[in-house]
């Protein structure tokens, strides 16, 4: 509609100009009236000019159009004219300035939002340029830092040479953990790092945050579990020995005069007690010494030795370690490898003892499972992170006992040690690798072992 009324103005002047100058050719040829052909050739001279101050009119009012959009000033509203090119520019020119106001209305609430997410967020953020100037530094950084004004990287300096240098030196994507002191007080700082450009600019965003109190926590509660755990496990030898020898020597002395009785003199049944009271003492003593060589199995694992390993055939090696107790338990065996020629670069013997102790527990776990099934899989994620799982469709693992399995000694069985998880844990750090649990009630368990 508003092209269509610019071109109908346009138009209308060319056809005025073309009337008015036939009628003019017409008046000075056919009649005497030689003064109406001024007044006409005025009129076309008019007609002309104007038609030129419309367009002219037309490109300053487009110019002025782009003036604005560069300069960003869309503080006034165009107003429409009755006729001409203008109603156009006007309706573009207040289109241009709601969606502007929009925009801007929207890139201000998220940068308010923004704002009051990094003011209050508890780890500490400090964003630098490419000069070393610090472009930005949160409450919870000044609180870190013990410093109130930060205008430059080499501030950081100033109060600790190894954060300085850490903070300096970090390649964005890799983290670090650096113990510092600052004001007296001990502190390990996670560092974590970002860059990115913004407008063609550089910059470079760290993050900050002490560990030491979650750590100190987590110490702590692995400690206070760990110590339940041996007091358990010790305990448990300890006060039947000192009970037995107490009676031992109950036994072998006088009631009334203190004195020790000879062997000879020893009645059978005191004997029988004598003898049994010491085998127990023995099996106790050998227990307590069993438990003693598998902590220190525990804490003295050996290095691996890594190298590459055909998945298909350490699955296959497992199966046939623990094909005797499948077909006796009748438990039914898959396993799964995608691609089949799957190899990861692991220690064998290592992470063969891993899949031993997983698939050992399983079997335990479908003792009263119908149609009792073990499932291995194994694949590379596009992550490039390499992944087992050894799963089973037994009764699960309970919420409260999860947390604790992988405690070293914690068991629920009552011949067991304790130490088959814990030590795959240890043998998976040692493969800078993790091991996960996720189990369900009546639905089965699922052990991932991450490399």
């Amino acid at each position: 509609m508003h092209y269509a009324l610019f071109r109908f103005n346009v138009i209308f002047r060319l056809a005025l100009i073309i009337g008015l100058g036939y009628a003019t050719v017409y008046v000075v040829t056919q009649t005497h009236f030689w003064l109406v052909s001024i007044w006409l050739l005025l009129a076309i001279i008019i007609t002309i000019f104007e038609l030129l101050r419309y367009i002219e009119r037309s490109h300053r009012e487009l110019e002025n159009l782009v003036v604005a959009i560069r300069q960003g000033d869309f503080t006034n509203t165009y107003q429409r004219p009755a006729f001409g090119s203008g109603e156009l520019l006007a309706h573009s020119y207040n289109q241009l300035v709601a969606t502007y106001q929009h925009l801007r209305q929207e890139k201000e609430s998220n940068h308010q939002y923004l704002q009051n997410v990094v003011e209050h967020v508890s780890i500490a953020l400090i964003g630098l340029s490419q000069e070393g100037q610090i472009t930005l530094v949160n409450p919870a950084a000044k609180q870190l830092l013990r410093q109130p004004l930060l205008l430059q990287l080499s501030d950081v300096q100033a109060i600790n040479e190894n954060l300085f240098e850490k903070m300096k030196r970090l390649e964005a994507g890799k983290k670090v953990i650096v113990k510092v002191v600052i004001d007296g007080q001990l502190m390990q700082l996670s560092l974590q790092t970002s860059e990115f450009y913004l407008q063609g600019e550089y910059f470079k965003l760290i993050s900050l945050q002490d560990l030491r109190r979650e750590l100190e926590e987590q110490e702590l509660a692995s400690w206070q579990k760990l110590i339940r755990v041996l007091t358990h496990e010790i305990m448990n030898s300890v006060i039947p020995i000192t009970n037995l020898s107490g009676m031992i020597r109950q036994t072998l002395l006088q009631t009334q005069q203190g004195n020790m009785l000879q062997l000879q003199n020893l009645g059978e049944e005191d004997s029988q007690d004598l003898l049994e009271s010491l085998r127990v003492i023995e099996e106790r003593s050998q227990g307590l010494a069993n438990f003693v060589k598998a902590y220190r199995n525990v804490t003295q694992v050996a290095q691996p030795n890594f190298r590459q390993v055909a998945i298909t055939d350490l699955f296959q090696r497992v199966h046939t370690l623990f094909s005797p107790t499948l077909q006796q338990s009748d438990i039914a065996w898959e396993q799964k490898v995608m691609p089949p020629q799957l190899s990861f670069t692991i220690d064998l013997e290592m992470i063969e003892q891993v899949l031993i102790n997983l698939i050992k527990n399983a079997t335990e776990a479908l003792r009263e499972t119908s149609h009792p099934t073990i499932c291995l899989n194994a694949y590379r994620t596009e992550d490039n992170e390499d992944i087992m799982e050894v799963s089973d469709n037994g009764l699960g693992i309970a919420p409260e006992v999860a947390d604790q399995i992988f405690i070293p000694f914690y068991t629920t069985k009552p011949d067991g040690s304790g130490i088959g998880l814990s030590l795959s844990q240890q043998i998976m750090r040692l493969h800078r690798g993790a091991i996960s649990v996720r189990s369900s009630a009546n639905e089965g368990t699922t052990f991932t072992l991450h490399f």
